[in-house]
């Protein structure tokens, strides 16, 4: 029996490594990891460390190479299965109108050959109910949502929508200080932010690929854990017997007044909260039960940190294509 081939963008970030990873070890998958550079350290390190995946070479930016990978596949195995499609944040304050067209790209060459689960990984925001006030990368998430699920309705396209929660990995390095101050400064005290380990967004796609039936036409929430900054500070310390490493409050106050994105992702935490806890979004609920279903081992805050074991050496400077000196300024 053929293997299902299954293409992977921003496998060699952390929600496609953690894809890659659940499906490595399993013979019925094999893996395409899409990638502008094949030569790259991140890509070479995949290509051989991992059994049941080849790197290939395509830019989302060039339709004309994507549908080369799907040709190339038709040719190799038996066409592509599956897809994955994870895309980086364009950056703080940046125009994401790139982003939203890769989506859009990879979706319609994914309807256009027969793709049996395309799985799109966007952003939890408390529903749908404020989507229309949505900026910047948030924005093209939900217009990216929107066309994948009328290619659901148009052209048959069997989808799955992953809204994860807050990366867990925005507290590592430098920046995670940085992120801390923000949010313990910024947030009020009774607000819980919606967490999650960003390898855990690869294993409930892994989960769907496995299952697509039970998953077609559904979003799934994807959060770990839910705690206030003084939980979160509780967790971290019972799991590392450290603080959880932040920037001093004056610091935090500075930044929040000089820069709008970190505002916005203030506001944006506080208005979830609130949703969730006034009733504006009930469908969370069942969307985030559906995902336990799914994948029932996602981590806590305390089991990443105890495994993170307090030192976020391994992570890498610019996480999610942010740095500290963006952080600062608000923008690239």
């Amino acid at each position: 029996m053929a293997k299902k081939l299954v293409l992977v963008t921003g496998g060699t970030g952390q929600q496609g490594r953690g894809l890659v990873r659940a499906l490595a070890s399993d013979p019925e998958f094999h893996v395409w990891v899409l990638t502008r550079t094949i030569t790259s350290p991140a890509a070479n390190e995949l290509a051989t460390t991992q059994q049941h995946v080849t790197v290939v070479q395509g830019n989302l930016d060039s339709p004309e190479t994507i549908r080369k990978t799907f040709e190339d596949a038709k040719r190799e195995h038996e066409g592509i299965w599956g897809v994955f499609c994870v895309l980086a944040f364009p950056g703080l304050g940046a125009d994401a109108g790139g982003e939203e067209k890769q989506g859009k790209t990879l979706a319609d060459i994914s309807a256009e050959y027969g793709v049996t689960s395309f799985i799109f990984s966007s952003v939890e925001r408390g529903g749908e109910y404020n989507d229309e006030n949505a900026k910047l990368d948030r924005r093209a998430k939900v217009l990216i949502e929107r066309h994948v699920r009328g290619l659901g309705e148009s052209k048959g396209l069997k989808w799955t929508i992953l809204r994860p929660g807050f990366f867990m990995e925005n507290y590592n390095h430098t920046i995670g200080k940085f992120t801390v101050g923000v949010l313990k400064t910024g947030l009020k005290e009774t607000t819980t932010t919606q967490l999650v380990a960003a390898e855990d967004i690869g294993n409930v796609a892994a989960a769907v690929f496995k299952s697509p039936q039970g998953y077609t036409s559904q979003i799934l929430v994807i959060v770990g854990d839910e705690l206030t900054t003084a939980q979160q500070q509780e967790a971290f310390t019972r799991a590392t017997s450290k603080q959880l490493p932040s920037i001093p409050w004056w610091g935090a106050r500075i930044l929040i007044a000089l820069n709008s994105h970190t505002q916005a992702v203030i506001a944006d935490i506080e208005r979830v909260h609130d949703a969730r806890r006034s009733g504006k979004c009930p469908e969370v609920e069942e969307q985030m039960a559906m995902t336990r279903r799914a994948y029932p081992h996602m981590k806590t805050f305390e089991e990443w940190a105890r495994q993170r074991g307090g030192n976020s050496s391994t992570q890498q400077k610019n996480w999610n294509q942010v740095s500290v000196g963006a952080l600062v300024t608000g923008r690239q």
